[in-house]
């Protein structure tokens, strides 16, 4: 006799559809913790790419929450930002909401601080000043476009992989901008992370990947901009590179460390 199959599901999670105002259309994928909020409303971790990152963020969020008193985790809302489809990554989306070229950047910004979490506070308070953002390669470019163009937005800014060669890393030209600015009252809070295996790949059995790789200088550029932004005393930057990882199998790792790095600290007292 065959089992009856039950389909599974993530308690305290909510599926949205979401369309913009120029009417593209997204999928809002949102965890509500079960207890009370804290006074000043939930944290919350944004993750872009949440098709691909929302189930393993959310794990690692609630595992580490469960035990406050290890890990300084409280409870948090988990949104992931992700599009209609079945595909981990939209490449073509993808490319239009997190490069900044002709805008899309910041087009993606203002729609995430703007109607998205507004969408999110109709299900449970959020403390706006506790606001985390989450990305991996051109997610991981975006989070730095974030905290260099809109410095403030985001408390917190995990930089997963960051495609920092994009465009003859023109990325560099924004940081530049940034640290010449004046300095705000409250020091950036980033994570960098790569994986040890992101830097070479197999010529024999991969020739045109292993020149991409090294076109890429996937870590070394990331040690670079920690190094850089550590010095200028502008940002708390932490590096981390996951040894034996590569682009892909780094993810589990990347967010695993981004729940500690955004969200430790923030237990606290709940709404009366």
């Amino acid at each position: 006799m065959v089992p009856a199959l039950r389909p599974v599901e993530l308690p305290h999670t909510h599926s949205l559809a979401f369309t913009s105002p120029g009417g593209a259309e997204y999928r809002l994928l949102v965890a509500i913790p079960p207890e009370p909020a804290p006074a000043a409303g939930f944290p919350v971790l944004v993750l872009v790419d949440g098709d691909a990152l929302f189930a393993t963020a959310l794990s690692a969020a609630r595992l580490q929450a469960g035990r406050t008193e290890v890990t300084g985790v409280g409870p948090a809302i988990i949104l992931g930002v992700g599009y209609p489809g079945a595909a981990p990554f939209d490449a073509e989306r993808r490319r239009q909401d997190l490069l900044p070229a002709d805008g899309g950047a910041g087009r993606f910004l203002d729609l995430i601080a703007g109607e998205m979490l507004t969408q999110v506070e109709t299900l449970a308070p959020i403390d706006r000043t506790r606001l985390s953002l989450v990305g991996h390669s051109f997610g991981g470019l975006f989070a730095l476009h974030a905290l260099f163009a809109r410095p403030g937005l985001f408390r917190s800014h995990v930089a997963g992989s960051p495609s920092i060669w994009w465009n003859e890393r023109a990325i560099l030209a924004t940081r530049q901008r940034f640290l010449d600015a004046p300095a705000t009252s409250e020091r950036a809070q980033l994570l960098i992370t790569i994986g040890g295996e992101e830097r070479a790949g197999d010529e024999r059995r991969d020739p045109q990947r292993a020149a991409r790789l090294r076109m890429a200088r996937m870590v070394d550029n990331a040690a670079e901009m920690a190094q850089v932004l550590t010095a200028s005393g502008r940002v708390d930057c932490e590096h981390v590179v996951f040894a034996g990882e590569n682009h892909i199998s780094v993810l589990p790792a990347m967010l695993s460390r981004a729940v500690a790095f955004a969200l430790g600290g923030t237990q606290g007292k709940v709404s009366p």
